[in-house]
């Protein structure tokens, strides 16, 4: 299936309500890729789509508080019925409180297309929103127990470069160096 992404807008609330509702209907009561380590709360703690669409424009727009950094959200839909099946922010900087351990991307996948494949198409999109924005390296990380994205990672990133403990979990953390010389798009 083909993919594509765009940044999320004032008229995605019905297909973001419905992501989240599928999160929670799975016992997921977070999701990544929601500006949610830069705002400190996510899209379900918010629990107003216009309350937090409000916020991430204004992360978008370098508008910012303190200890704050620039983060742009993505929705990624299937090209041939507009279906959400994930989402994934970038966040400019590491300059945040972990930045240098979480790293500059965030994804996450609708519970019910999982599996399917969509993993690392949705991360090659945001690898490239990080070129276009001229990160390098471009730093990624995943909780130790997480293998499918251990593994998505890996094949793109290699090895990770350091295993962290934050919060009393263990995170596998990866940096990925571009030159310029390599050909766009072509990441695995």
């Amino acid at each position: 299936m083909e993919l594509y992404c765009r940044s999320v807008d004032i008229f995605d609330k019905k297909i973001l309500d419905d992501f989240a509702k599928e999160h929670i209907i799975n016992k997921e009561y977070s999701l990544a890729g929601d500006c949610s380590l830069i705002l400190n709360k996510g899209y379900i703690e918010i629990g107003d789509f216009y309350k937090w669409y409000k916020q991430v424009r204004r992360l978008a727009e370098n508008k910012l508080k303190k200890n704050q950094v620039c983060c742009s959200c993505f929705l990624v839909l299937r090209k041939s019925d507009d279906y959400l099946i994930g989402i994934f922010d970038i966040r400019h900087s590491l300059l945040f409180k972990n930045g240098s351990i979480y790293g500059h991307i965030g994804v996450d996948i609708r519970p019910s297309e999982r599996g399917k494949g969509y993993y690392k198409n949705i991360l090659n999109m945001a690898i490239e929103k990080c070129r276009e924005l001229l990160i390098n390296p471009i730093v990624i990380s995943c909780e130790y127990g997480n293998i499918v994205s251990y593994k998505g990672i890996s094949h793109i990133f290699g090895n990770y470069d350091d295993m962290v403990l934050v919060d009393n979990t263990y995170f596998y953390v990866f940096r990925k160096y571009f030159d310029d010389t390599k050909e766009r798009g072509r990441y695995f």
